[in-house]
């Protein structure tokens, strides 16, 4: 509850600001910190949701869907830092922030509708609502493992 509390202060004083808001950095640091509030939050009802079926497979879904926007975000902040620092007179990819932005959000969906959608039951427990067997393998540790090797 501590780490929402000072994400939250991090994002209002990153949108206080207009030049912090303006910058690639501080848009990436924004969505970074939306991505792990989510991902908090979604912790927290995990633990809490194991006794209703129905709702521990959809929070389980939701951490993993967090989990893997939190990684792609820091993924494209190594990115726009490698092209910042290393390629300085290499060419600037157009609305890179807008790009990464959106693949980001939106290609977690796909992995776990692809991991949730054969069964469901893969991501009930009665200790902790998460991805379990294959699902795990394949919709958490190879894209971590995938963006890890990438940074």
């Amino acid at each position: 509850i501590i780490s929402i509390f000072c994400l939250l202060i991090t994002i209002i004083s990153y949108l206080s600001s207009k030049k912090l808001r303006t910058s690639e950095n501080g848009q990436l640091l924004i969505n970074l910190c939306l991505a792990l509030i989510g991902l908090y939050i979604t912790f927290i009802f995990a633990i809490h949701s194991t006794p209703v079926i129905g709702l521990c497979a959809f929070v389980a879904a939701a951490l993993q869907y967090f989990f893997l926007v939190s990684f792609m975000i820091m993924a494209s902040e190594a990115i726009s830092l490698y092209m910042k620092l290393v390629v300085v007179l290499g060419r600037n990819i157009p609305h890179f922030v807008m790009k990464a932005t959106l693949i980001s959000w939106v290609t977690p969906i796909f992995i776990v509708l692809f991991c949730f959608a054969p069964n469901y039951e893969n991501y009930v427990s009665d200790h902790f609502c998460r991805a379990f067997n294959i699902p795990y393998y394949i919709g958490m540790v190879v894209p971590f493992l995938i963006i890890y090797i990438f940074n």
